[in-house]
């Protein structure tokens, strides 16, 4: 085994985190009152805070699910409600391109609250919704960036957002009526903040401080009224009327001690667009699932995954990690539901990173902490190596690239003193699963 000491490193780069803006830099500043003012005039809120329960009150927090893209929390990964089949990315935020979100998200919220237990529903609806949001902000219906950027979204009060006497429209009686009615809708909602923007723009950048603007308070309202018109609509369509009985069902154990203690295991539907999370128990379900023979793979962070059939999913037994403790999420690289082009929880290096290869999810590190960082059975050429993050979404994030050659397989650093995260990189030409057999990151015993 080889230490830092060695003259092992090929590439070190420090580089300005990712290629899209970061979550921080660019987030309308009310989404969670624009929600919880949407919440309020809801013809039906009674019923649907009962059957939410607590998970009522965290939609607010989970309409910014989008701008928690890439990072890692210790109750569930952000990326599991943004990320399936239908949209194996992430989409900007900004018009046009977030106009492509409205569409699927809508169906996935809807599948959600038919097939899923309350708070998955609650989390992808917290997805869609924040995508509606972020429509009526006047920097994103524009687009506008930079400095403007952050004074559009951010000079109001928050705490002023209201539609009190609103009453919600449902934008359609079945779901493709209601598909049509929201991108109406959206059309709408956009071309009103839009127009505001471009009123206000001279005015709010000639000033020298902050100055809270009612326009910007006018777009924010407009947002929870769409909002409104959104859950209303899902709601009506799609909120069961009584608890149905699971189609499928099982429980999945893991073992003890692993990273993340409340953290649920992952259950996808092979060759669907289902997925779902356990509770912190391991308990998962689904309801009025079309068909009969899935098969089902399930994965949790820090021990193996596995791949069943539905008959045989009433209980499923993860293994420890290999090695054990391995914290790279898919670091075996047999799980591939979310796309055909790579194993899941990998993606292609971005342009911008002046590397060519793949890189894992982010993995939450301590620094100075010692990690063992090695790949299996790798291919001619390969290169393998870390990059270490200060954050995965503050604006002035620093990385750093360590590279070396897989002559050696397996290697032992301290984490950098900055470092929070950390992703794997496999540095290849090739597909990932031709390059290497599995990857890991390890805690150094």
């Amino acid at each position: 085994m080889q230490t830092p000491r060695y003259s092992f490193l090929l590439v070190l780069m420090f580089l300005p985190a990712l290629c899209a803006p970061p979550p921080a830099a660019l987030a309308w500043g009310p989404h969670s009152e624009i929600t919880r003012a949407a919440q309020e005039v809801l013809p039906e809120r009674e019923k649907v805070a009962a059957y939410f329960g607590s998970e009522w009150r965290r939609l607010q927090d989970y309409s910014l699910m989008p701008d928690w893209r890439n990072s890692v929390r210790e109750d569930f990964f952000p990326n599991d409600f943004l990320l399936w089949p239908g949209v194996p990315a992430h989409i900007q935020h900004m018009m046009p391109e977030v106009a492509a979100t409205y569409e699927p998200y809508f169906r996935r919220a809807l599948q959600a609250l038919r097939t899923e237990t309350p708070p998955n529903a609650a989390r992808w609806i917290g997805s869609l919704i924040h995508y509606v949001e972020d429509s009526g902000a006047p920097c994103h219906a524009t687009p506008i960036k930079g400095e403007m950027h952050k004074r559009l979204e951010n000079w109001l009060d928050g705490k002023a957002v209201s539609v009190t006497g609103y009453q919600p429209q449902l934008l359609g009686k079945d779901d493709v009526s209601a598909l049509r009615g929201l991108l109406e809708r959206m059309k709408r909602l956009v071309a009103f903040s839009k127009q505001r923007a471009e009123d206000i723009y001279a005015k709010v950048e000639a000033l020298q401080q902050r100055e809270d603007q009612p326009v910007i308070l006018d777009c924010a309202n407009e947002s929870a009224r769409a909002v409104a018109d959104v859950l209303h609509t899902l709601f009506t369509r799609a909120l069961p009327a009584t608890p149905s009985k699971p189609s499928l069902a099982g429980r999945v154990t893991w073992p003890a001690n692993v990273p993340f203690s409340k953290q649920p295991a992952k259950v996808m539907l092979l060759g669907t667009g289902y997925c779902t999370l356990t509770d912190t128990n391991g308990a998962w379900s689904f309801s009025k699932l079309p068909g009969k023979n899935y098969r089902v793979a399930v994965e949790r962070y820090g021990v193996g995954s596995a791949i069943v059939k539905g008959g045989d999913c009433a209980a499923v037994t993860l293994s420890p990690a290999n090695p054990p403790g391995n914290l790279v999420r898919n670091g075996d690289l047999k799980l591939r539901w979310l796309a055909a082009s790579a194993p899941d929880f990998w993606t292609a290096i971005p342009a911008s990173q002046k590397l060519k290869g793949w890189e894992s999810d982010n993995i939450r590190v301590r620094s100075n902490v010692v990690y063992r960082i090695g790949v299996a059975d790798p291919q001619s050429g390969v290169r393998y190596g870390v990059r270490w993050r200060s954050s995965t979404s503050a604006p002035k994030t620093v990385s750093t690239n360590i590279v070396w050659s897989a002559d050696i397989a397996e290697r032992e650093l301290p984490a950098a003193s900055f470092a929070a995260t950390a992703q794997l990189l496999i540095l290849t030409d090739k597909p990932l699963t031709n390059a290497v057999r599995r990857a890991w990151l390890v805690p150094a015993q």
